[in-house]
C-alpha cells in the first residue's frame, strides 16, 4: 500500500494536476504529472489513481487499482517531487502487472519526469 503521505485524496489536488499537469498516455493508461519542490522526504510524490467504470466491475476495478498501486509503490524514490494521476483504460483490465508497468515507464519518460531518463530498467524489474 502506498503510505498515506503520498496518496492524493482531494478533489481539488486531481483538479489541479488534471488542468496545469503535463499528459500522455496510451492504450492503457494516461498519465498527468506535475513536477514541484520536495520540503520533506514524505513529500516525495503524491499519486492519485483514476479507474472508471468504463474498464469493468468493481473486483475489475478495484483490481486494476491494486496493481498500479504496488507498481507506483516500488517506485517512489525513482518518481521524484511530483504529483501523478494515474488514469486506467477499458484494456488496462485485461493487462497483466508487466504490461501496466511498462505502460507506466513509458508515459513517464515521455513526460521526462523522475529519473526515467538515467535509470532505464527502473520498471522493467517488476
Amino acid at each position: 500500500m502506498l503510505p498515506a503521505a503520498n496518496r492524493m485524496r482531494k478533489a481539488s489536488e486531481f483538479q489541479q494536476v488534471f488542468r496545469k499537469g503535463k499528459k500522455s498516455s496510451n492504450a492503457l493508461l494516461a498519465v498527468y504529472a506535475i513536477s514541484r519542490e520536495a520540503k520533506t522526504q514524505a513529500d516525495l510524490a503524491k499519486v492519485g489513481f483514476v479507474v472508471g467504470k468504463a474498464v469493468g466491475n468493481s473486483v475489475t476495478r478495484h483490481k486494476v487499482t491494486r496493481r498500479l498501486r504496488e507498481i507506483v509503490r516500488k517506485k517512489l524514490p525513482v518518481l521524484g517531487a511530483s504529483e501523478i494521476v494515474i488514469r486506467a483504460f477499458r484494456p488496462a483490465a485485461d493487462a497483466s502487472s508487466a504490461e501496466l508497468s511498462l505502460a507506466l515507464e513509458k508515459n513517464l519518460r515521455r513526460l521526462k519526469f523522475g529519473d526515467f531518463l538515467e535509470k532505464e530498467s527502473s520498471f522493467s524489474e517488476s
